[in-house]
């Protein structure tokens, strides 16, 4: 659904509170209506999801359907099944929480926490100004603030380095974000746009081993240790030991590792 911009917001092992801890299933198929891991259907993604904090409902969730029409609790599957024409149920995961790479305890594609910096924006708008580069397009669970002027690809630099907040914190950052259609989708005011894809592809692709050579922009994190993190915190760069030429590839071979141990114990 579409995102949900926060003030501030906790941070544990499974990523930012709350973040893709539901996903809407097909009850009679049990396909997942999702933008990676099974079909998408833009009724949906049209769709505003929102966690109830001080609900004791089976559903803590409020969902704000296309029209405007607020559902809350139980009575979002009925409202859902209707909208998508099909029996619709909401699940959560269940899986555990470690913080890592495809060990988020949540429905995301990887990694518990993305990131954007608005330096790689401004670049983008800079190379290929006809197309909006709206960080919404992206759906980052952070955006850092580096300054508008024009750095490309800014995430790359803090591979293998981390992140530490007022609050302790600590982020590791791991890989660049390979990107697939999702951002070039039509949403909210912004139009359907294939050439954002094309221009990360032609401009930043990124060897990341057995997944390919992907158009990239963003960094994926893991969780070092939790914390709050609030709109407008500074947050200590902690220098990678290497560029990034360097880091990527060594990064890469701890993720590789890292999923081979998960499915060695069965996560």
């Amino acid at each position: 659904m579409l995102g949900e911009l926060l003030d501030a917001v906790e941070i544990g092992l499974s990523g930012c509170a709350g973040d893709r801890r539901w996903i809407a299933v097909d009850a009679d198929t049990g396909e997942r209506i999702a933008n990676k891991r099974g079909p998408t259907d833009p009724r949906l993604r049209a769709c505003r999801a929102e966690l109830v904090d001080d609900s004791d409902d089976e559903l803590p969730l409020r969902v704000t359907l296309p029209d405007g029409e607020i559902l809350q609790g139980r009575e979002i599957e009925g409202a859902l099944a209707q909208l998508l024409e099909r029996r619709i149920r909401l699940e959560q995961a269940d899986t555990p929480a470690l913080g890592r790479i495809a060990a988020t305890g949540a429905h995301h594609d990887a990694a518990p926490i993305h990131l954007i910096t608005t330096s790689t924006l401004a670049h983008l708008r800079a190379i290929a100004p006809t197309s909006d580069w709206d960080v919404r397009r992206f759906r980052p669970n952070l955006l850092l603030d580096d300054g508008t002027t024009p750095t490309a690809f800014a995430e790359d630099a803090l591979v293998g380095g981390a992140l530490r907040g007022p609050s302790g914190l600590k982020l590791t950052v791991v890989l660049p974000t390979p990107r697939c259609v999702v951002p070039t989708r039509g949403r909210e005011e912004l139009p359907a746009d294939p050439g954002i894809l094309r221009t990360l592809v032609q401009q930043h692709r990124v060897d990341l081993g057995p997944f390919g050579r992907q158009g990239c922009i963003g960094a994926y994190a893991e969780v070092a240790h939790a914390g709050q993190i609030s709109v407008g915190e500074i947050l200590d760069i902690e220098t990678p030991p290497q560029p990034p030429e360097a880091a990527i590839p060594e990064a890469l071979e701890a993720v590789l590792q890292q999923l081979s141990s998960l499915e060695g114990d069965g996560s």
